[in-house]
């Protein structure tokens, strides 16, 4: 039984994993991603929290006008 119950915790994680990566996969999800990925990167490499989050909310903010421009 206690097999089948970590079956089952592992199962679900598994599931909660897909609908995080679901949600990754949508426009606001990729921007999301890009501006903490960014916003980690240039921490790494020196650059102070506020310079960061600055420098990381531009580009997604950027990117965002690129990924939900209308198309016509």
């Amino acid at each position: 039984m206690a097999l089948l119950a970590r079956l089952l915790q592992l199962l679900r994680f598994l599931e909660e994993l897909l609908a995080f990566l679901d949600i990754l996969a949508t426009p606001v999800g990729q921007i999301a991603s890009l501006g903490v990925l960014l916003y980690g990167g240039l921490l790494t490499f020196g650059s102070d929290a506020s310079t960061a989050a600055t420098l990381a909310g531009s580009v997604a903010l950027g990117f965002s006008c690129l990924l939900t421009r209308p198309r016509n």
